[in-house]
C-alpha cells in the first residue's frame, strides 16, 4: 500500500485556499449565462438592424409613391385652373357678345334719307392690350363710322348722333347696367366729339355737303361674378 504525502514548502503568506467547488459552479453558471445574454443582445441588435433597413426601404418606397403623387395631383390642378379660365372666358364672350346683325340692322332703321354711311370699321380689342390712340381705357375697341350728311346743316348731323345714343344720358348714368334699355347704343361706353368738315359733290342734288365720323367706344368685356362665385 503506498500513501502519497504532499508537502506544501510555500510560506504560508503565499500559499492559496482551495475554492469551493459550489462557487466553481456559481461562477461557471454565471460566465455562461453573461455569455448567452451578450449571444442574445446581439442577435435581437442583427435582426433590429435588418427589421430597421427593410422599413427605411419602404419609406423610402412610400415617399417616391407620395411624390408621384403630388406632381399628378398638381397637373390635375393646373388643368382644373385652365378649364376654369376657359369657362370663365367663354361664359363672358357669352354674357358679353354682341349680336352685330341685329345691331347693323338698328343702324340701318336710325339713319335718315338725309344721311348716308360711306365706311364702317370695326376693331377689338382684347382686355390686356393697351388703349389706340383715341379710346378710353377699360374700352372693348370701337366702332367708327364715316359717313356724308346732304347739305350744310350741322343740326342734322347733332340729331343723328342723338340718334345714335338713343335716350337721354341724364336718367341713363342714375340706373343700374342691368335695368337700361337695350338699344343700339347699349353696348357702347362712349362717342366721339362731333367733328365734320364741308365738301363739294358734284353731279349731287345738293353738292353742298358735310363729311363727319363717329366713333363709338365698346364696353370691355364684363365678368361674370355669379358664374365665378357657383365655381
Amino acid at each position: 500500500m503506498k500513501v502519497n504525502i504532499r508537502i506544501n514548502l510555500l510560506p504560508p503568506e503565499f500559499r492559496s485556499a482551495g475554492v469551493d467547488p459550489k462557487l466553481k459552479l456559481i461562477l461557471g453558471a454565471s460566465g455562461l449565462a453573461a455569455a448567452g445574454l451578450l449571444l442574445l443582445t446581439w442577435l435581437y441588435l442583427v435582426f433590429s438592424t435588418s427589421s430597421l433597413g427593410d422599413e427605411l426601404k419602404g419609406r423610402q418606397q412610400d415617399i417616391f409613391a407620395y411624390k408621384k403623387e403630388a406632381v399628378q395631383v398638381d397637373t390635375l390642378l393646373d388643368e382644373i385652373n385652365d378649364y376654369k379660365e376657359r369657362e370663365r372666358a367663354i361664359i363672358s364672350i357669352k354674357t358679353n357678345r354682341i349680336l352685330w346683325s341685329k345691331k347693323l340692322t338698328e343702324l340701318v332703321r336710325l339713319t335718315p334719307d338725309h344721311i348716308w354711311l360711306v365706311r364702317l370699321d370695326m376693331k377689338e380689342r382684347d382686355p390686356e392690350d393697351r388703349p389706340r390712340a383715341g379710346e378710353m381705357a377699360g374700352s372693348g375697341g370701337s366702332l367708327r363710322l364715316l359717313c356724308y350728311s346732304a347739305g350744310s346743316q350741322v343740326g342734322r348731323m347733332t340729331a343723328f348722333r342723338e340718334r345714335l345714343k338713343g335716350a337721354d344720358e341724364f336718367y341713363l348714368d342714375f340706373l343700374d347696367e342691368s335695368l337700361k334699355p337695350g338699344n343700339f347704343y347699349s353696348d357702347f361706353q362712349s362717342i366721339s366729339r362731333p367733328e365734320w368738315r364741308s365738301v363739294v359733290l358734284e353731279g349731287y342734288r345738293e353738292p353742298h355737303n358735310l363729311r363727319f365720323t363717329i366713333r363709338l367706344d365698346l364696353r370691355g368685356l364684363q365678368e361674370n361674378t355669379a358664374a365665378d362665385t357657383e365655381t
